[in-house]
């Protein structure tokens, strides 16, 4: 009896021991146990043209989303139902002949999600379509609903109170206020992405009239008031924005433009054009609708002293206000990226590349696929790591791509993508992308109404 109770005992020991060293291998980083993510689309989980709570990719394939299960952590999102706000693009391969045609990328689905759990308190906060100055703004539910009296409902208003306006509260609210509130414990940051794109989508490097110096006024105080908190933060620099796949290389389609004088110049194969490009556009579009090589080189310039301000942002808000900060270097990556792609099985042959469809972007050419925002958190893993010694494992980016549908597209061409391939294009680039993303939430505002009364 005694031997067998000494047995049971040791048993349970083993046991007990067992079950602590299991507990610490799943327990969570605690310095991240309570993130709060402030940011734009990039950061947001939009993708395809939309932002829905699980789709191709949809929120829960979020950066930041990866990060936190690989940490161990929660991080509570805006979970926005089906068909999304707006729906996400799809493939509709009208003939059947089993390549991708111009107009075949569209939506198919009308109307608008809305927030599926409207008393959960996200932590999540980016908003698509923010940058530095809107990052401030607020918004209240007053203001969405003086909106929907007056029929002058704006889209980028519906889409920011979603996220950040509920659950319902008195006062209005913007991402930074949000962020303060929360009392994180560490942040997650990635803004200034749309203060540079316009020089890609309008492809002219004028588009962007922020000079570096007023940009990083705007990052600086964003930094200060963040750093109220105290928490620990990762911090993105912004990528190269003529890397996206919704431009593609002239590659002998385009071989001149007409300047504004009637004169025509030529058209180098690598120069960039939108993917988005009217048909009567061609085969001789104007030449402000052309990207040649030393207008590339000024974009890159730009976003460039952009990352310099943000740089010396981190560095002032670091030594006035004691707060550890990791860099993540997101123009080093999309360079790499595009330079290379990603090898997935060591064939020395990229399986993902930054081309459209090439696994990387999504059907919008600009957002991140699942897939690609597996390589996005693999790099805020690398950056905390670094900084602040944590050993967060990375994502399997390899057993992501398995699972994506657009990291493997049998739609994927062989060369560059056909002008005018997303079919719902209103205009033809792609232009102010997010004021005619806004413009669809506009567009569906009634399915919105009959769901935002019901909150009062």
């Amino acid at each position: 009896m005694r031997r067998n109770g000494m047995r049971h005992r040791a048993v349970c020991a083993v046991l007990l021991a067992s079950s602590v060293l299991v507990a610490d291998a799943h327990a969570g980083v605690f310095r991240l146990r309570r993130t709060v993510v402030v940011g734009d689309s990039l950061l947001a989980g939009f993708g395809s043209g939309g932002l829905v709570g699980v789709g191709r990719p949809g929120q829960v394939d979020s950066a930041p989303a990866f990060v936190a299960r690989r940490a161990h952590v929660r991080l509570p999102l805006p979970f926005m139902d089906a068909p999304g706000v707006p729906p996400p693009l799809v493939i509709v391969d009208a003939n059947r002949n089993g390549r991708l045609d111009r107009g075949e990328v569209r939506r198919t689905r009308g109307g608008l999600g809305f927030r599926a759990d409207l008393d959960k308190t996200a932590r999540n906060l980016a908003v698509p379509g923010e940058d530095t100055g809107s990052v401030f703004e607020k918004i209240s539910a007053e203001d969405v609903a003086g909106e929907l009296v007056t029929g002058d409902v704006k889209g980028r208003d519906v889409l920011k109170f979603l996220i950040l306006g509920l659950p319902l509260r008195p006062e209005p609210v913007s991402q930074v206020s949000r962020a303060r509130e929360l009392h994180p414990s560490f942040l997650l940051l990635w803004i200034g992405n749309n203060d540079a794109l316009d020089m890609a989508t309008d492809t002219n490097p004028g588009a962007v009239t922020l000079t570096p110096q007023e940009f990083g006024g705007r990052f600086r105080t964003l930094l200060e008031a963040l750093a109220d908190t105290q928490a620990g933060m990762a911090v993105a620099n912004l990528p190269d924005p003529t890397g996206i796949a919704a431009l593609r290389r002239a590659a002998g389609d385009v071989t001149g433009c007409r300047r504004a004088d009637g004169a025509t110049e030529p058209v180098a194969a690598d120069d960039l054009l939108s993917i988005d490009l009217a048909p009567d556009r061609l085969p001789t579009p104007p030449c402000s609708r052309v990207l040649n090589a030393e207008e590339r080189a000024q974009v890159r310039a730009k976003a460039s002293a952009f990352n310099d301000q943000i740089a010396a942002a981190i560095a002032d808000t670091e030594r006035t206000r004691g707060v550890t900060i990791a860099p993540v270097d997101m123009f080093a990556a999309f360079d790499q990226l595009g330079a290379r792609g990603v090898d997935l099985n060591g064939d020395g042959t990229a399986d993902l590349t930054t081309r459209y469809l090439g696994g990387i972007f999504s059907l919008d050419g600009i957002h991140p696929t699942r897939t690609g925002n597996a390589l996005l958190a693999n790099a805020f893993i690398d950056a905390i790591n670094a900084r602040f010694g944590e050993s967060i494992p990375h994502v399997d980016v390899a057993r992501v791509a398995a699972r994506d549908p657009l990291a493997h597209s049998r739609f994927r061409p062989a060369g560059e993508v056909p002008f005018g391939v997303i079919g719902d294009s209103e205009g033809d680039d792609l232009e102010a992308f997010f004021t005619r993303a806004f413009a669809r939430i506009a567009d569906g505002i009634d399915d919105f109404r009959r769901r935002f009364e019901r909150l009062f």
